[in-house]
């Protein structure tokens, strides 16, 4: 195992996973030190799938005694390894949310039995985990993080189709660093949006560059049947909204299929990754230095947001490269609106 479980070297543990064919496999932590709540997620996630895979293969871990916050949060025992707590058991204090389990099914019972909308239960839950994240439940850090978790949730709840999903978060105020991770065994991006006639999920690459877009959905299309309405309608701008919230100073990574894809503020802006996984997996970190009031920039999002919907909704389809061009340009809307002129003139 690598020295650190942060984002690259945990993609880089993931894709080995999935060419193991041994009748004999043992993790060795010895020079494992710095773990990062995504790592912790998707290793533990594809360590439990391996098993699965190879249910008579041998499977025994050495070296991973002095991992002591891992074994905390619930990293060993997600996958099996009589080790530290399990998934959930930590109160989750201190600014950190353990590695958690959480069932879509309870959600929605939860909900009916609350005699609420499902929406309003993953808000409720979302509120609970940004208020452990920030040790309150007031100010920019929490409206941002119990924003940008309800969209997360919400995102796996209407649309992956999975039984269940897991979360993990941390939040370092000496660095001024929030790091969430969300991450689902479901049908993935590229068969949930496949219905959406109007663009081409011929590859994963393509369907999370859509994915990201403003009012892109697999659910509600023009030509669809699905009605709009209500607040917690689907509208297809999730993803795209918290995508830019992190870009402020942060950076958004999303991966799914044998595809990931960082996005940062810096120049190169994007960055894609090989990867072999099986649902969708997230990781958002945003810079508090960075935070400004969450409804003015919200607001500002919807307002781009809203004006590229409405220059692009008359086309029939846009093509993946165009739609990476505008996820690169940072969603400028000059960039957009040349980009849609061109589109048009072609059609």
């Amino acid at each position: 195992m690598p020295s650190s479980l942060d984002l690259e070297t945990a993609l880089q543990v993931c894709l080995r996973l999935s060419t193991l064919e041994d009748d004999e496999i043992t993790f060795n932590f010895r020079n494992t030190g710095n773990v990062e709540p995504f790592g912790l997620l998707i290793v533990s996630s594809e360590i439990s799938r391996l098993k699965k895979r190879l249910p008579e293969a041998k499977l025994a871990c050495s070296n991973f005694d002095h991992m002591h916050y891992a074994g905390h949060m619930g990293f060993f025992k997600a996958f099996g390894l009589d080790h530290g707590k399990h998934p959930g058991e930590a109160y989750g204090s201190q600014n950190y949310v353990p590695l958690t389990i959480l069932n879509s099914a309870t959600l929605r019972d939860e909900a009916i039995k609350e005699g609420v909308e499902v929406g309003e239960r993953i808000e409720a839950e979302s509120k609970r985990l940004a208020s452990i994240l920030c040790n309150g439940n007031e100010g920019d850090l929490f409206d941002t993080l119990s924003y940008s978790i309800r969209e997360l949730m919400r995102n796996v709840i209407e649309h992956s189709m999975a039984k269940s999903f897991g979360f993990c978060a941390q939040y370092w105020p000496t660095k001024n660093r929030v790091e969430v991770a969300i991450l689902d065994r479901g049908i993935g991006l590229r068969q949930s949006l496949s219905s959406n006639p109007h663009i081409d999920t011929s590859t994963d690459k393509n369907a999370i560059n859509y994915a990201l877009m403003p009012a892109v959905s697999g659910k509600a299309f023009k030509g669809s049947r699905v009605k709009q309405k209500g607040h917690w309608a689907n509208s297809g701008f999730g993803l795209y909204m918290t995508s830019r919230i992190c870009r402020n100073g942060g950076n958004f990574f999303i991966t799914s299929g044998d595809t990931g894809l960082l996005i940062t503020d810096k120049a190169e802006g994007k960055q894609y990754f090989e990867n072999s996984f099986t649902g969708t997996a997230i990781r958002m970190v945003v810079k508090t230095k960075e935070l400004k009031n969450l409804n003015n920039s919200l607001e500002k999002y919807r307002r781009d947001g809203y004006e590229i919907q409405r220059q692009y909704q008359e086309i029939v389809n846009i093509d993946p490269s165009s739609a990476s061009l505008m996820l690169s340009e940072d969603f400028d809307v000059s960039i957009w609106t040349k980009l849609i002129t061109k589109l048009k003139l072609a059609k």
